[in-house]
């Protein structure tokens, strides 16, 4: 998983040097980014406060910062604010790129497809693409599999996404918290071309009428943002 994350790190940085869509006003958060992947994102994190109130609305720093957000769906809220409000930014289309790895993690195909198809219209020449377009013939035939495996193995058509974490330290204490009081939790690592997020699940319902009573207390009870998914 580190060594996932890393490589995401030196595409990102590589990408500031080589982008023909840099611009000068934006941060240079390239040392940063140097310093994520050496493992010292707590000091990164510190070091970004200030810099973020010295330079307020800096797309660079706002992405520095979704990259260190470990929550999926907080993180997910800073990529939309570059692609919407600065898609010239030097890292828009790498803001993409992790939206789209988002919504592929937690099995949002129809939002995972959109914004592969606006990461392609938008930037055309980015070398997010790439990895991309091959990864995902990797995934349809691996997926193919597991759907026959698992359709044989278990009788059920919906679950509840709960959560989607960078950090599965974070994504674990929720797994325990949830299975502390009651629930059948299940916690599953995805990897979307380097990019790791720990998804967790809850429960197992043959219809969504019953998921959609379990959703609404437990959104309320934890304080999450849960969504029922096919399974």
């Amino acid at each position: 998983m580190i060594k996932s994350f890393k490589n995401f790190i030196v595409f990102a940085t590589l990408l500031f040097f080589f982008t023909e869509k840099s611009f000068s006003q934006e941060y240079n958060i390239v040392p940063l980014l140097k310093k994520v992947e050496e493992g010292k994102g707590n000091e990164v994190k510190e070091e970004l406060q200030p810099l973020m109130k010295r330079n307020p609305g800096d797309p660079s720093l706002l992405f520095l910062s979704a990259l260190l957000t470990e929550d999926g769906i907080k993180a997910n809220e800073k990529y939309q604010k570059i692609i919407q409000v600065f898609p010239k930014s030097n890292y828009a289309d790498a803001a993409l790129f992790r939206i789209y790895s988002y919504y592929t993690a937690v099995g949002d195909e129809k939002e995972a497809a959109f914004y592969w198809n606006k990461l392609k219209t938008d930037y055309p020449n980015s070398t997010y693409l790439a990895s991309i377009e091959k990864v995902s013939l990797v995934s349809s035939n691996e997926n193919e599999e597991k759907e026959t495996v698992s359709a044989k193995a278990e009788n059920f058509k919906f679950t509840i996404q709960v959560g989607a974490f960078s950090n599965s330290k974070n994504a674990e204490a929720l797994k325990t918290d949830l299975e502390d009081s009651g629930y059948e939790v299940e916690l599953v690592e995805k990897n979307v071309a380097g990019t790791i997020f720990n998804v967790v699940y809850l429960g197992k319902f043959e219809d969504k009428k019953s998921a959609e009573k379990i959703l609404e207390k437990v959104n309320n009870d934890f304080q999450l943002n849960g969504r029922i998914v096919s399974k």
